[in-house]
């Protein structure tokens, strides 16, 4: 079974282009200390669902529609997280995911607001994508009968904003 690819206007960034950050050498210093004083806790499942709709003979295409993936970060004293949430609403269905990689923070670590952001874009969108992907083709193909492979993503596709 080949399963299903979106066809129609697919927004990961919702409508923002692709952020090509350049990061500085501070920048890179700041994402690898996180990246020694942290720690991947565990991968939560917060909603995988999918609904399927009744297609009317001669409709469009099963694949045309709408598609995003937006990125969410927290952050307090001891730990951070980055969530992915995906929508799809296509004439065979509705589907929506939303999984989070938690992160614990080592040795009374503090990193910058803009360290999180830029370990979120760099270390944890790419983490967390491969879980939020295998969600939705497990349930789309459960509810559609053929899976809905999420797009092949590049670097900053999906992205936060960085604050400078």
């Amino acid at each position: 079974m080949a399963g299903l690819v979106p066809n129609g206007p697919t927004s990961l960034l919702q409508d923002r282009q692709t952020v090509t950050l350049e990061m500085s050498p501070e920048d890179v210093e700041a994402v690898q200390a996180l990246i020694a004083n942290s720690q991947l806790q565990g991968i939560h499942y917060f909603e995988v669902s999918a609904k399927q709709s009744e297609m009317p003979e001669g409709s469009e295409s099963a694949t045309d529609g709408q598609f995003s993936v937006v990125v969410q970060q927290r952050v307090d004293e001891t730990a951070f997280g980055v969530r992915l949430n995906a929508t799809a609403a296509l004439p065979i269905g509705q589907a929506s995911a939303s999984v989070a990689g938690e992160y614990e923070l080592l040795n009374g670590y503090s990193p910058s607001r803009r360290a999180v952001q830029l370990f979120a874009n760099e270390v944890a969108v790419m983490t967390v994508f491969p879980y939020l992907r295998e969600a939705v083709a497990s349930v789309t193909g459960r509810v559609f009968g053929q899976p809905l492979h999420l797009p092949i993503v590049e670097r900053g596709q999906i992205a936060l904003e960085v604050e400078e």
